[in-house]
């Protein structure tokens, strides 16, 4: 190797370093892998789900949204509508009129329990994937059945010195327990 190939190689290594200490391109590069990722076991949940035919279930979800709104307890669905909310802390399940928090409803999906079927679960996921995928940074399907087990969403920005923001959750949930029903 000459001594000119050997400079522009320096120079070459130097820029990439400088590249990756500033932006972080790797970071940004590494998330639209997973979000593509998401997008194809997405694919595949829908199906598992279809193809299961399930129209009547019982699980558990704990999550929150933006320190608005926290969900903790066990949703029964019957025919994709929620049939009964019983939050972990209490004794009894809550009344319809009672599942959608009154000032955040139907504007934060975390914040109606009526938004809690695998259906409009999975609209909201199709929904944030084709709007804005980028805000997606978690998401996890049961293998067998397709349903989410697992969800975050946010804001993502890369690490690089000129972009100081780092991932920050707006929304979470798990399900658990999950159990068909009659």
């Amino acid at each position: 190797m000459n001594n000119q190939a050997r400079i522009a190689a320096v120079i070459i290594l130097i820029v990439l370093v400088g590249m990756q200490i500033l932006a972080d391109p790797i970071s940004s590069a590494k998330h639209s892998m997973e979000i593509n990722h998401i997008q194809n076991m997405f694919a595949e949940a829908q199906h598992n789900w279809a193809a299961a035919n399930i129209s009547g279930y019982r699980f558990e979800i704990h999550g929150s949204s933006q320190g608005l709104c926290a969900v903790n307890a066990v949703i029964e669905v019957k025919a994709n509508t929620v049939t009964e909310v019983k939050p972990l802390d209490a004794a009894a399940p809550l009344p319809p009129d009672a599942w959608p928090d009154p000032d955040w409803g139907n504007e934060v999906f975390l914040c109606a329990y009526n938004h809690f079927t695998i259906p409009q679960m999975f609209a909201m996921l199709e929904k944030a994937l084709k709007n804005s995928p980028f805000t997606i940074l978690e998401a996890e399907f049961d293998p067998q059945y397709g349903f989410m087990t697992r969800f975050k969403d946010g804001r993502f920005a890369s690490q690089g010195w000129l972009n100081l923001r780092g991932r920050k959750v707006y929304n979470e949930f798990q399900i658990s327990n999950f159990k068909m029903e009659q």
